[in-house]
């Protein structure tokens, strides 16, 4: 099927879930991954997306160090340290983004937390929002990287068209 044809379906979807996600973050901070981590890169959610501000702070009580992404160019996100003196401001893609702070390399995270709309349990193949930010970054990545999916996201095996540029989650939970 065509991406944008499958991205809209998602987005269908997700708009009506309720955000509980409790279990979820359970998992997560229960994997290896997280627990060795001292730094992870996550996203500010948007209202269709799990909220990863529960990760966000407990990353913060833990004492880890949080990355988080912003837009600087049509191709190119940036690593910005997270701390209570970061300003957010809302971007271009409606998704809040730190205004200050240190630049880092996305390589200084340990554990990546991707987004994206679609995953496939089969081969950790994700469907993203279409701007190839991830897929970028994670040709470069070298540490751990993780989903988190509703059951509605989740798919054996990609129902959508896989482009030689596509890149892999390591693991996806749901």
């Amino acid at each position: 099927m065509d991406k944008n044809y499958v991205r809209k379906l998602i987005k269908n979807k997700l708009i009506h879930l309720e955000n509980n996600h409790d279990e979820l973050y359970r998992k997560l901070f229960l994997t290896n991954e997280w627990k060795k981590a001292n730094t992870i890169g996550v996203t500010l959610s948007t209202s269709i997306e799990i909220d990863t501000t529960p990760i966000i702070k407990k990353a913060i009580i833990e004492n880890k160090n949080v990355l988080i992404p912003r837009v600087v160019s049509k191709e190119k996100l940036e690593f910005v340290q997270y701390n209570s003196d970061t300003e957010l401001e809302y971007s271009n893609f409606h998704i809040l983004e730190p205004q200050n702070g240190k630049v880092m390399s996305v390589n200084d995270a340990e554990l990546l937390i991707v987004p994206g709309l679609a995953f496939a349990t089969n081969n950790g193949q994700r469907l993203g929002f279409g701007g190839g930010y991830y897929d970028r970054i994670l040709r470069e990545f070298d540490g751990d990287t993780i989903s988190l999916a509703n059951p509605e996201q989740i798919y054996k095996n990609p129902i959508w068209k896989v482009d030689d540029f596509d890149q892999r989650v390591k693991r996806i939970l749901f």
